[in-house]
């Protein structure tokens, strides 16, 4: 039973931004994907957490580049799960050339019933005899994002079918394109971003507007998306370490 799955390919153009390089959010499609190829080799994936009425929520996700990735770089994609806590679990991602670390990032996890919302212990969802890879990954914990109201506005984003995945809900990765968005060409080059968070909060649903905030402290971005009744749904943080 492979505990890390290990995939090699080209950065495809379908995955690279406007400066033939990977973006922000395809890799974190490239890692999303990757974790359902992975649960479903685990047998914790969507076809038999269906049988269970179980499903997989992301709340935190964080990547850090080291430097840019070209369109056409032959890369190695590698993730693999933690030894799970009594009802989080982490998920490593890397990105590697040879042994250059290109790209690191990880997932915080939980299972929930998908018909009764209600979070489930982990002690029995991976297999028995899976024994967990000793690679620690990102050691550095997740930060700890705080919920602002004082923060200018910074735009808003209408969810729309497309962004909408099967819990029918705001797919993970829709919420990271939507940031993205919100800053222009130029901003964006100028910031050299190379570090994001993003805490999923509460769900939103096709045809709900996000409200984003921005408050700019210690060199870090931070975001706040909303509903127009001021529920927050997802904070984010993106910075140049």
């Amino acid at each position: 039973m492979k505990n890390k799955l290990i995939h090699e390919n080209y950065i495809l153009p379908s995955r690279s931004n406007r400066h033939a390089t990977l973006s922000l959010a395809a890799a974190i499609d490239i890692f999303m994907d990757m974790a359902m190829e992975h649960a479903e080799l685990l047998n914790v994936g969507i076809t038999e957490f269906n049988k269970q009425t179980l499903f997989w929520v992301a709340t935190k996700t964080k990547v850090h580049f080291n430097r840019e990735i070209k369109m056409a770089e032959w890369v190695e994609f590698a993730t693999w799960p933690q030894s799970p806590g009594k009802i989080k679990s982490d998920r490593q991602y890397t990105i590697k050339k040879g042994d250059e670390l290109l790209v690191s990032g990880k997932t915080e996890w939980v299972v929930i019933n998908s018909e009764t919302k209600s979070i489930q212990k982990l002690e029995h969802v991976f297999p028995e005899d899976l024994i967990f890879c000793d690679d620690p990954g990102d050691t550095e914990d997740f930060l700890r994002l705080r919920d602002f109201s004082d923060g200018e506005a910074f735009g808003e984003y209408k969810v729309r079918c497309v962004d909408i995945d099967y819990g029918l809900h705001m797919n993970n990765v829709a919420y990271v394109r939507a940031i993205e968005g919100l800053f222009s060409s130029e901003d964006w080059d100028a910031r050299g971003f190379n570090t994001f968070q993003i805490d999923y909060k509460k769900s939103c649903y096709e045809g709900d507007t996000l409200y984003f905030t921005k408050k700019e402290e210690n060199g870090r971005c931070y975001l706040r998306g909303a509903l127009a009744d001021g529920t927050t749904i997802v904070l984010a943080v993106l910075s140049k370490e």
